[in-house]
């Protein structure tokens, strides 16, 4: 079941014939293009991506629109492309996740199934629920030897951590998993909004540890810290780099405050769904500690990379046990895009490859005049000479540049808000003040609507708004 922000280089082998080409310096695709769409529903939403690949195939599970909500699946290969999305995994009549399953984590392993006695290759952690709400979630299991057929394990295996306060509330669930051995010793992160809360340097993600995938070590509460001020929040995915000792977490941030900025839904506050996730890393050993520690910052996925207005939801492509190592110093991204309606949200995917720490600040014309950005610029638009380059994460002395869009006119803005117009994500940062191989960026304006940036403090002719910072030479 979805627990909405709202209320709480490579692809690899196995997708090398889908072509992305490049939105930033730091990231590939998706060019506001799903990765597919859903034929089995085409209506129906998509989200919450659990991705494997091995062998040269990509093998992708996510939570759909059903009856209600449903895992479906669908490989994918260069030899063989995309094969069709199916329905693998659902509901089960009279028992405890009898109204929905969601949210799937598939890994690798040699797991015993107690209720048959046999030994399964890879497990299905999942979002249960007996209720219409969708309350009272509850972390289940499932086993199987080829990924599609699943045998469900009888009784949830994390309940929340508070059952009487579950009852009207999310309780446990959005699994996420790795397998330390290769066999059945797991760590298994999860969700649970019945813990205690207000404790310092920790939100509401837990992890435990499992030497049989079926009986957990008591839970170890989540750092949520990052040392860019933002935090670490439900619906996350994790990852494991075993050569560096880090984990990895891609998550969603803040969604769009209706109160303050332009938003699609106004029915809804903050925006339905976030529009912008951040990838940050920690030694394992800092994590497992219990103790409060400190995310760093990799990177931000975001509307002004993507061009969706909507980005939540994220899974890592991961090998079959939940690592990132092989395709280490690339990290692929599937989550969900599209528009707050959530028959839009189709799975997409960009890959940040990692290759500089700056991305160059593109100026573009178009049938919305001038679009300026190191991000995604729609079909349609003509290049302009390049401004600079700013850095993909802060560092001391810069400030966060924002993308922002008023209708058609794409404007920068160092306020965080966009001017209460809608906020595409920060699209870099550019020095405060003057600094070795850096010149000024200005804000200008022409025709009394069309916003652009230029080097030039006297905006070639145009009004002048005033200074946005410093852009690398």
């Amino acid at each position: 079941m979805k627990l909405s922000l709202s209320s709480a280089a490579r692809i690899g082998a196995a997708v090398a014939t889908l072509a992305f080409p490049a939105a930033q310096a730091g990231w590939q695709g998706p060019e506001a293009q799903a990765l597919f769409i859903n034929e089995a529903n085409p209506s129906g939403y998509n989200y919450a991506p659990s991705v494997i690949t091995e062998g040269g195939t990509t093998d992708i599970w996510w939570c759909g629109q059903g009856k209600t909500d449903v895992i479906f699946h669908r490989t994918s290969s260069r030899q063989a492309g995309l094969s069709p999305a199916q329905v693998v995994f659902q509901p089960t009549p009279g028992s405890w996740n009898h109204q929905y399953v969601c949210d799937p984590s598939v890994i690798k392993g040699a797991f015993r199934n107690p209720t048959d006695g046999r030994t399964y290759a890879y497990a299905m952690y999942y979002s249960g629920s007996d209720n219409l709400p969708g309350h009272n979630n509850q972390t289940g299991l499932a086993f199987s030897n080829d990924k599609v057929t699943w045998i469900d394990y009888p009784e949830p295996v994390i309940a929340p951590l508070n059952p009487a306060v579950a009852q009207g509330t999310y309780g446990a669930g959005q699994p996420a998993t790795v397998n330390l051995d290769g066999r059945s010793s797991l760590l298994v992160f999860t969700t649970d909004l019945t813990g205690p809360q207000g404790v310092a340097g920790f939100g509401d993600l837990y992890v435990r540890r499992t030497a049989d995938a079926v009986h957990f070590d008591p839970p170890i509460r989540v750092p949520n810290r990052t040392a860019d001020g933002a935090t670490i929040n439900p619906n996350s995915d994790f990852a494991y780099d075993p050569s560096s000792g880090d984990i990895y977490v891609i998550t969603g941030l803040p969604g769009r405050d209706c109160r303050q900025v332009a938003c699609k839904d106004t029915a809804r506050n903050p925006d339905r769904e976030t529009f912008q996730m951040g990838l940050f890393r920690m030694p394992l050993k800092a994590l497992l500690s219990g103790t409060p520690a400190t995310w760093s910052p990799a990177g931000y996925l975001n509307t002004d990379v993507t061009g969706f207005y909507l980005n939540h939801s994220p899974g890592f492509q991961r090998d079959p046990s939940g690592n990132l190592t092989p395709f280490l110093p690339s990290i692929t991204v599937y989550f969900s895009g599209g528009d707050p309606y959530p028959g839009t949200w189709r799975i997409a995917v960009a890959t940040e490859t990692r290759a500089a720490d700056r991305a160059p600040l593109k100026r573009a014309f178009g049938p919305g005049g001038h679009w300026v950005t190191t991000g995604y610029i729609a079909p349609g638009y003509t290049m302009e000479p390049a401004l600079g380059a700013l850095f993909l994460l802060p560092k001391p002395g810069t400030a966060a540049l924002m993308s922002c869009a008023a209708g058609t006119d794409h404007f920068l803005s160092r306020d965080p808000h966009c001017e209460g117009r809608t906020p595409l994500g920060q699209t870099g940062y550019l020095y405060e003040a003057p600094h070795t191989g850096s010149h000024p960026i200005f804000r200008c304006l022409s025709g009394g609507r069309d916003h652009f940036a230029s080097t030039d403090p006297h905006c070639e002719g145009q009004a002048t708004e005033g200074l946005l910072g410093y852009a690398l030479d």
